[in-house]
């Protein structure tokens, strides 16, 4: 995640859902999974996903907000963010 990368997350409705901002551009398409929840920290993954074949692109950056499911309401756990490039 850059820098100047928007950390940003929120929750909707009954507090399982948790909203947060991430990063694509050009061919790359961004998603969201949680990777932990415990009961003091919930880490969400942002996978950037770029296409294997060398293609024509924009050159753009988009930051898409997305949305994922928790087992619990977030209450007042800590939303730890990682991200990540692959490509497929």
């Amino acid at each position: 995640m850059s820098s100047d990368h928007p950390r940003t997350a929120w929750t909707q409705g009954d507090g399982k859902t948790v909203g947060v901002i991430a990063q694509e551009g050009g061919c790359g398409k961004a998603s969201a999974s949680v990777l932990e929840q415990s009961a003091s920290v919930v880490k969400i993954e942002l996978l950037e996903t770029l296409p294997l074949d060398k293609q024509m692109c924009t050159m753009d950056i988009r930051f898409p907000a997305l949305t994922v499911q928790l087992n619990e309401p977030l209450g007042e756990r800590t939303v730890a963010l990682t991200s990540r490039q692959e490509q497929k």
